[in-house]
């Protein structure tokens, strides 16, 4: 039975009013799904390291909930406004905050960057979770995989313009054509995803998906 565009509509719109529900009720919390802020907030210790790009509310959220943060940010005026508000919560020296500029777009295929390759500057294995929430997010992914712990937490924010989503259809954001087509670089490394365990999260909307790092042998 087809569903109108209107009823379609109407489920979007409330929707969305539920993630600004959501929102207004928990304004320091990330810009993601209601189910992942639950989830990140019963998984983080307060011993954990990680990695964000795209920084923002996470920011401060990560900060005052784990020892140590990493992020990378390619927008200056963004980085100048986020860098205020660390300072005012007095929580700058947990965050390693970076101003990093891209250099590759995100049409191209993956490849050495500035922005990506802060990842490198970790050792294998020495990460607790890593958030893909900005620019070039294969990139950033492929980068940040080995630097997980087994038992560490891969997220990648808006996952539906790279994943179907197949409980709710293609992909969940397909009212509002948000939806990017997938290519083989994806394919390969969420092949190469396949052996960990995934936890998907939607609001309807978009997406956030986690991948658990498995025990190395």
């Amino acid at each position: 039975m087809k569903i109108s565009k209107r009823l379609l509509n109407f489920a979007y719109v409330w929707r969305k009013l539920q993630q600004q529900w959501f929102q207004y009720r928990n304004p320091d919390a990330p810009w993601l799904t209601e189910q992942a802020v639950i989830l990140l907030s019963t998984w983080l210790r307060e011993s954990d390291i990680g990695i964000e790009w795209g920084s923002g509310r996470s920011t401060l959220w990560f900060a005052s909930r784990v020892s140590k943060i990493s992020s990378v940010e390619s927008d200056l005026t963004w980085y100048e406004k986020v860098q205020g508000q660390l300072e005012r919560s007095g929580l700058t020296e947990k965050v390693d905050y970076r101003d990093v500029p891209v250099g590759i777009k995100d049409s191209e295929p993956p490849r050495k960057n500035p922005y990506s390759d802060v990842a490198d500057e970790f050792h294998d294995g020495s990460l607790d979770f890593a958030l893909i929430d900005g620019k070039v997010r294969l990139a950033c992914v492929e980068r940040v995989m080995p630097k997980l712990k087994s038992g560490g937490l891969l997220i990648l924010d808006n996952a539906e313009r790279y994943v179907p989503n197949r409980v709710m259809g293609k992909h969940s954001t397909v009212i509002n054509g948000m939806a990017s087509p997938r290519d083989a670089h994806w394919d390969a490394t969420l092949t190469q995803l396949d052996s960990w365990r995934a936890i998907l999260s939607s609001n309807g909307i978009w997406d956030t998906r986690f991948w658990i790092k498995p025990e190395t042998r």
